[in-house]
């Protein structure tokens, strides 16, 4: 649901640049319970809405966002793009179901090169320790994906798939296609 919630955002033309575990809210008193993005702060286009025109890479930007959860790319100083938002959303999700990641120890704390040089240096086998098998394609497609292209959300979901169903040990049946113009995944509240 997350990635649904990220995905309907960059269909807007829009990317979150601080996608972390307490931008995520669940209303529950509803069934199936929704899930909302919220704090679109340091939200941006990152194209053009009438022309599609992704905005050009460039560099020596500061750090966006909240820096356990920061993309390798942005943390180096380059603009961000949808494969930012995806990177932190896996953050994200190794954060929640593990409880910590590797450079959110007392060692790196807010050292912006210490956590850095983890997050660049740590294979993506040892990232994943602990999760499904099948999160490791997440994580390197994320980190694979140009500037400006287009994520293959569908691919992204597959995996997603793929890891609860070998967590539940029971195949899963796919959600039916779910219109992100009319699924209330993201809300602009603050």
């Amino acid at each position: 649901m997350q990635l649904l919630a990220v995905q309907s955002l960059h269909d807007r033309h829009y990317i979150h640049r601080d996608i972390k575990p307490g931008n995520f809210m669940i209303r529950a008193d509803n069934l199936p319970p929704t899930l909302f993005l919220i704090d679109f702060g340091l939200a941006r286009l990152f194209r053009n809405p009438a022309t599609y025109l992704h905005i050009p890479f460039t560099t020596n930007h500061s750090i966006v966002g909240t820096l356990p959860f920061a993309s390798i790319s942005g943390q180096q100083g380059n603009v961000q793009s949808r494969r930012d938002d995806l990177e932190s959303l896996a953050y994200t999700i190794i954060y929640s179901a593990l409880g910590e990641l590797p450079w959110t120890s007392n060692s790196a704390g807010n050292d912006e090169e210490v956590v850095l040089r983890k997050k660049t240096s740590i294979t993506v086998e040892e990232l994943c320790e602990g999760l499904p098998a099948p999160f490791c394609k997440f994580v390197t497609y994320v980190r694979s994906l140009g500037f400006d292209k287009k994520p293959d959300y569908q691919f992204l979901h597959s995996i997603l798939l793929q890891c609860s169903e070998t967590v539940t040990d029971q195949p899963i049946k796919a959600p039916p296609h779910v219109s992100v113009d009319r699924a209330p995944i993201f809300t602009s509240r603050v």
